[in-house]
């Protein structure tokens, strides 16, 4: 049967942030809900403390993730400016959607499944 870490033990919450572009958009939707579970239940270390211990990403979640270290002795504020700068940002910006990005695009994946 194991046995339970020593009562001195600290634990360490991390918040890892993947990659993917536009997918890092999401991330931000997940960071305001913690945000307001936090609000809810108390705020942990303290009202406005960042509640990860360490923040790791890649990509554009490495962005997200060096934003919030910006703020991070103002956890809510950095999600809020991060949420704010994801707004304003339009497909076009993020990637190409063009009829000529877009059949590129087509063609490249179909040559890759064809020649494998």
């Amino acid at each position: 049967m194991p046995s339970l870490p020593p009562m001195n033990l600290r634990v360490t919450t991390a918040l890892v942030l993947s990659g993917g572009g536009a997918r890092a958009a999401y991330q931000v939707g997940v960071l305001k809900a913690i945000t307001a579970l936090r609000r809810q239940h108390g705020g942990g270390h303290g009202e406005h403390a960042n509640p990860f211990d360490v923040i790791v990403g890649t990509s554009a979640g490495a962005i997200n993730g060096a934003a919030l270290a910006c703020h991070a002795d103002h956890y809510d504020a950095g999600v809020d400016q991060l949420a704010e700068v994801w707004s304003q940002f339009s497909a076009e910006q993020v990637y190409r959607s063009d009829a000529l990005g877009v059949a590129r695009s087509g063609a490249r994946w179909l040559s890759m499944m064809s020649l494998g």
